[in-house]
């Protein structure tokens, strides 16, 4: 063998071992990001988690982020429950993806609760934040017609009592 030749085999080889590891790593195992179980109600309208990705990152591949809902009946574990939601996207630098599942009265009734899991399959820490939980349905009260606080109503009650004394106390 001469010089040409191991410099050759040299190289080959480090082409080979650099493939191999491209090979190997390329496919990333999901990260888990963050997750938690919430209550279910009959007021329960839907569940959501909101990614917030770190606002500049260049050079490193955006990080795909997938939200899984599951509907848990009363006494079933993690991972046993019925998949409600599994949605996966990529996020841009600095953006804020907003998943939601809106809970039908089928759901309400069936599942005592929702778990919500968050997961990366690229760099986790490139995801500045996640909130997670659960959106409740408000009802409404007759509020007088008006508007407004308490206070503003009182307060023009009271002008309008002023004015109207103040007008019957005149004199001719």
């Amino acid at each position: 063998m001469n010089r040409n030749t191991i410099a050759a085999g040299g190289l080959l080889l480090a082409v080979v071992v650099l493939l191999g590891g491209f090979a190997a790593g390329g496919v990333a195992a999901d990260t888990a990001v963050d997750n938690g179980t919430v209550e279910v109600t009959n007021d329960t309208d839907s569940a959501y988690a909101d990614v917030t990705a770190a606002p500049i990152y260049s050079g490193d591949p955006a990080p795909n982020v997938t939200v899984v809902v599951e509907g848990l009946p009363n006494g079933t574990d993690i991972g046993n429950g019925t998949e409600l939601l599994n949605e996966t996207r990529t996020l841009s630098s600095g953006s804020v993806e907003s998943y939601e599942y809106a809970l039908t009265d089928d759901d309400r009734g069936n599942y005592t609760r929702v778990h919500i899991s968050v997961t990366s399959s690229g760099d986790g820490s490139l995801i500045e934040s996640v909130d997670w939980g659960v959106i409740k349905r408000v009802s409404g009260g007759a509020g007088g017609g008006l508007g407004g606080t308490g206070a503003s109503t009182g307060l023009i009650v009271a002008a309008i009592a002023l004015l109207g004394a103040i007008y019957l106390s005149r004199e001719d």
